[in-house]
């Protein structure tokens, strides 16, 4: 296999995955550490699912074509598994086997890579870095959506994510337009393909062919609206429980949020089709000028625990902390103080264990603080690059110290313990 040296030559990922870097990490650190603050203030504890499990579970409302999506092989015993390709159906299978009734209702969260096939088109990936939530068995479904979208919209803030939008939308309203149009089962899922695609215009050609009155108001239905009474004028002449029912459900919803003062952060848009078949009522999409993403997902799929176990309602949504990441303008929250630690000249072993002496004073502070103990060319470019406030030079006589301030570009020579006095009292 491997008797070709060249051929062993390894110079490329495989497509769909990559490389991050300490200073990305870190940012995605931060992100995370804000999300889990919001998860914990509302009680969701965090859970953690093995990253492969039976294909038949992982299949298990993955969608028609799931052979398509999920990446799989064989275990040692010659049974199929795949990785996890969202973590909601691992967590429903949690649920649906582990849960008591006494523990209910039961709130989730996690931080956690799921897996999904996809094309080699540039740009495709098949590692998805989510953090998201789960509210399992709340019976008044209305409130528990409530409480998920709420929490969303703290995330968000949160970040500093400008100009998002949450689209709502709901299963059943499309499924409702469908009977409205009387289609088969073929036509349907030509329809959902379509939707899925956005592929507006040759819905309508298709659905023309038909009703022309009705395609017209079937199209404007598709389209994402800010205004409820709008929608509600253009479904005044619709007779299907379905979209009544659906609608209903998110214009009160609409009117809830409205009352906590969040109405502009939301839209409705019927268009939503998720590509996983669990999900039974809400759906909800992330949006925002900056990407062509979606940031964020999720909805309602009270049927999913059924399958493994128990008749469970949920509710929940995913974060994708990748993209969520290139979203943020400016990462909120305190400036942690950075430093670079190092002496004039090459250090021996007794000044070398000299600096590791002041920089375990200066972890104690709570202050971050990289050694150097040899020279470095360009010395001001590499603290720049991750991200350091602060250079401190240590004088030969371990007594002195020279302070470069990179951000204002100002330095300064003090006493070692004048320094990190100055330091406690920031």
């Amino acid at each position: 296999m491997f008797d070709n040296k060249k051929s062993n030559n390894i110079i490329k990922l495989p497509f769909g995955t990559r490389d991050i870097l300490p200073s990305e990490i870190d940012e995605r650190n931060k992100i995370k550490e804000l999300i889990s603050r919001e998860f914990r203030m509302w009680g969701y504890g965090e859970v953690n699912t093995p990253v492969f499990e039976y294909t038949r579970n992982i299949s298990v409302g993955a969608g028609k074509n799931w052979k398509d999506k999920l990446i799989n092989f064989f275990d040692v015993d010659g049974n199929p598994v795949s990785l996890r390709s969202d973590m909601t159906i691992p967590i429903a299978r949690l649920a649906g086997m582990r849960l008591k009734e006494n523990q209910l209702p039961s709130r989730f969260c996690y931080f956690a890579d799921s897996f999904r096939q996809s094309g080699t088109q540039k740009g495709a990936r098949r590692i998805y870095n989510q953090a998201g939530l789960e509210l399992i068995g709340f019976k008044n479904s209305i409130i528990a959506d409530v409480e998920v979208l709420i929490i969303l919209i703290n995330i968000l803030n949160g970040l500093n994510v400008k100009d998002y939008k949450i689209g709502l939308g709901h299963v059943e309203f499309i499924e409702g337009l469908c009977d409205w149009f009387e289609l088969d089962i073929k036509e349907r899922d030509f329809i959902r393909n379509r939707v899925i695609l956005k592929d507006f215009v040759e819905l309508e050609n298709f659905l023309n062919k038909r009703d022309t009155k009705k395609a017209k108001i079937f199209i404007k239905l598709l389209q994402p609206e800010s205004s409820i009474d709008k929608i509600s004028n253009l479904i005044s002449d619709i007779d299907n429980k379905k979209v009544i029912q659906s609608f209903n459900y998110i214009k009160e919803l609409n009117n809830i949020l409205t009352g906590l003062n969040n109405k502009d952060y939301f839209i409705t848009d019927f268009s939503i089709v998720r590509d996983f078949d669990y999900y039974t009522g809400l759906l909800f999409e992330v949006y925002c000028p900056a990407l062509n993403d979606i940031i964020g997902s999720g909805g309602r799929y009270d049927k999913l625990i059924k399958k493994f176990g128990k008749d469970i309602p949920a509710t929940g949504f995913a974060l994708d902390i990748d993209l969520a990441h290139k979203a943020i303008e400016v990462l909120q929250g305190k400036e942690e103080l950075k430093i670079l630690l190092k002496t004039g000249n090459n250090a021996d072993i007794g000044d070398s264990i000299k600096l590791i002496e002041i920089a375990r004073k200066l972890h104690k502070m709570g202050v971050i603080v990289e050694l150097l103990y040899e020279d470095k060319p360009e010395l001001e470019v590499f603290a720049l690059e991750k991200k350091y406030n602060i250079i401190v030079e240590v004088k030969s006589n371990f007594k002195d110290l020279e302070v470069l301030d990179i951000k204002s570009n100002s330095r300064k020579v003090e006493k070692i313990n004048d320094f990190i006095e100055g330091l406690k009292r920031r």
